[in-house]
């Protein structure tokens, strides 16, 4: 009698634990997919997080209305759920964790800047879930040691921005006598880490010259930056420094006295000042709405029926940190799609087995340190002045060439690997 209740007990255990798993499974298999979707919506991230998260909505707008993503056999549609992560990383933390436990997303795509998402590379390893971050991030947070077996950064990091400018500054317009003006933060200083690599290829020394934290007028130091005569200057700031910085360049006459090239331009900042201020600097954008006269018609042909999709769902052409948001969001469903399952040990293997991808930068490919080489990784822009632009806020630029090849992105040894 007592052996037929044990044997008993034992059977409703296992049938109770085939029910849960039945269950579990019917969750990943039925209903649609759902995204977290979380940028720096308040805070000083304000000025990129909403064109980030409208290109992430645009990605998910597109793949509904082509009837849903291919999982196991089945289509399903795409749901999300914003959030703002207020650009403060506790902030973020707490919300994300929230998507993961409360919300039970598929995935999270999101984040602006940098310290943010290196806080949440972290906490991955604690929350796991497939993580897509889509804005630039810091360099060490690729090293083998430090990132999370579920993380995938599609925008890379400062380092390579640093790297392609010098090369660009060097190679493209023939300059050699150059001042590095950064500011003391990630951002800027693992630009000047980039630069410092390409100069020391091309044996190049450059001077280097940084502002502290929370400053606002520049003026000491660009007066000191034209005393020293350069025959270049590289300018590394982000955010509100990036358009001060900027403006009083043109304010204090550095801009007529040598050549201007700020490093990573966003439509955000180059909207941030006067025409007269933009006119013939010289920068680096990961990509450009207009591409009008570029070499390539099939890059030019992709980026126009983005920005002009973008336009009409929005009315304002898309910045290029929303076009990587709508490449990020993009790949992170394809990484669902491939593995059938939101389980982010799964999403990580497909992703690896199925690395290459096509984008409006042309063919793509993921490094196994999870960020990807574009056929184009970054596009070479000169800023107009008031009389070539045919819209006074949003013409900003010219696209006159590319960066291209793999020494966009550090070495993998450099990185452990």
């Amino acid at each position: 009698m007592k052996r037929t209740i044990t044997i008993l007990l034992v059977l409703a255990m296992m049938m109770t634990s085939v029910a849960f798993a039945g269950a579990q499974a019917e969750q990943t298999t039925t209903g649609p997919i759902k995204l977290g979707l979380m940028f720096g919506l308040t805070g000083n991230a304000s000025p990129i997080g909403p064109p980030q998260l409208d290109g992430a909505k645009l990605a998910i707008k597109e793949i509904n209305t082509a009837g849903g993503i291919d999982f196991n056999g089945q289509k399903r549609l795409v749901e999300y759920l914003v959030r703002d992560d207020e650009t403060k990383p506790d902030v973020a933390i707490r919300r994300f964790r929230a998507l993961v436990n409360e919300d039970k997303v598929d995935a999270i795509v999101g984040q602006t800047f940098a310290s943010i998402t290196g806080a949440l590379n972290q906490e991955v390893k604690r929350t796991p879930v497939a993580y897509f971050p889509v804005n630039v991030v810091g360099l060490d947070m690729f090293k083998k040691s430090e990132i999370s077996d579920y993380t995938f950064a599609v925008h890379g990091s400062a380092y390579s921005a640093g790297y392609a400018s010098a090369v660009t500054l060097v190679k493209d317009l023939n300059k050699k006598d150059i001042v590095f003006f950064g500011p003391a933060y990630a951002f800027g200083q693992d630009q000047w880490r980039g630069a410092q690599d390409a100069f020391k290829a091309m044996g190049i020394t450059a001077r280097y010259l940084e502002s502290p934290v929370g400053t606002s007028d520049f003026t000491s130091y660009l007066s000191k930056i034209i005393d020293m005569k350069p025959e270049a200057v590289m300018l590394a700031h982000w955010g509100v420094d990036a358009i001060n910085v900027l403006k009083q360049t043109y304010e204090t006459g550095l801009k007529n006295q040598t050549t201007v090239f700020f490093n990573w331009m966003t439509n955000a900042f180059g909207s941030g000042v006067p025409a007269e201020a933009l006119e013939g600097v010289y920068s680096l954008m990961s990509w450009y709405y207009d591409l009008t006269g570029f070499e390539d018609q099939q890059i030019v042909d992709a980026s126009t029926v983005f920005a002009n999709n973008f336009f009409n769902e929005y009315g304002y052409p898309p910045d290029p940190y929303s076009a990587m948001a709508y490449i990020g969001t993009k790949e992170a469903l394809r990484g669902l799609s491939l593995a059938g399952s939101n389980d982010p040990s799964a999403v990580t293997k497909a992703m690896l087995e199925n690395p290459q991808f096509d984008s409006m930068k042309g063919k793509a490919e993921w490094r196994i340190d999870r960020q990807p080489t574009f056929a184009y990784n970054a596009f070479i822009v000169v800023g107009k002045g008031p009389s070539e632009r045919e819209n006074q806020l949003w013409d900003l630029v010219k696209v006159i060439g590319a960066f291209t090849g793999d020494d966009y992105l550090p070495a993998l040894n450099t990185l452990g690997y």
